[in-house]
């Protein structure tokens, strides 16, 4: 896409006050993502530790940074009962509602944010394709999630497949994980708007902080909404399916993207190393602060590492 000299030769040049702010500022989108699964929970558990959930959450988001279509971040549940103490059936519950509403959040931003763009921007068949194939999937599964938290209507669905030979006790397995889900998720119907609320907040910070990474490569003058459209849409990218959380699709979206607002031409040949450096940075950045979860991550495979221990030694002595 770019020289890599010429991108490493553009990085020195941004202020350091920039990137420290950026990263300030992804630091915080994550902490309001972990808010959300924060409220859910708190309705079935009022003395539920905010600090353990914001860690666990910072655990499964670290994950869900390094697997396809972020897939990583539904082994929360796992970090929750670990770390907070809270039953895998309230932590699922607490995910998929989080899940869903994010989906449904991102997936309403970024089709506003599409037609925004294309009322002036020439965007290109490749762009509009994965653009739609990530609102798809992102879609689905915010529906898929929200369907198994409150609709009765899919349980009953899935029941019927219980009576099928070879998979018959693997459907009653998930009707029983599902009917305990929804008992779960009635408990929390009411966190709905805070939950919507903090990944609006958690989207508001994403976009500040790739304003500031792009206003330290140039004298900025693209709009904080306009920031708050591409952070929407680069969010989706991150769902494209064969992708490591949508390595490499993302940041061609920002180039793109970037290329058509500044009126720059997008000839592979001759891109301008600031719009690569900028794709590097926000990557880097977003990745980097959530290494936050490492903490608990290490702490959560410590503790079962040990559990498994005393289980064989407990097997051993029987």
């Amino acid at each position: 896409m770019a020289n890599l000299r010429d991108v490493l030769a553009v990085l020195p040049r941004i202020d350091p006050l920039n990137l420290i702010a950026a990263a300030c500022l992804f630091l915080m989108a994550s902490t309001f993502v972990a808010l959300a699964l924060y409220a859910p929970l708190k309705c079935s558990n009022p003395k539920l530790s905010a600090r353990k959930v914001v860690m666990a959450s910072f655990a499964g988001q670290l994950l869900s940074d390094v697997t396809p279509v972020r897939s990583g971040y539904f082994l929360t549940p796992l970090f929750l009962n670990n770390l907070a103490d809270v039953p895998v059936k309230q932590g699922m519950t607490g995910v998929f509602t989080t899940g869903g509403i994010n989906s449904i959040v991102k997936v309403t931003i970024c089709l506003i944010g599409v037609a925004y763009f294309a009322s002036f921007l020439p965007l290109q068949t490749e762009v509009v394709n994965a653009l739609v194939a990530g609102i798809l999937i992102l879609l689905a599964g915010g529906i898929f999630l929200l369907l198994v938290t409150w609709g009765k209507g899919f349980s009953n669905f899935v029941t019927r497949f219980e009576k099928l030979p070879l998979v018959g006790g693997k459907v009653k397995r998930l009707t029983r994980m599902f009917n305990n889900i929804q008992e779960e998720g009635q408990k929390i119907k009411s966190s709905i708007v805070s939950v919507a609320l903090f990944i609006v907040l958690s989207l508001l910070c994403n976009a500040a902080a790739l304003y500031f990474i792009f206003s330290g490569l140039w004298n900025c003058f693209l709009s904080l909404i306009d920031f708050l459209f591409i952070a929407s849409i680069a969010s989706t990218l991150t769902y494209v399916p064969i992708t490591i959380a949508g390595l490499g699709i993302q940041e061609v979206g920002y180039v793109i993207l970037l290329s058509l607002l500044l009126k720059m031409p997008i000839n592979p040949n001759s891109i301008d190393p600031r719009l690569v450096a900028f794709a590097l940075i926000a990557r880097a950045l977003f990745t980097g602060t959530d290494i936050v979860g490492i903490g608990p991550l290490l702490k959560v495979g410590i503790t079962s590492r040990k559990q498994k221990s005393l289980n064989t030694l407990k097997n051993e002595n029987r």
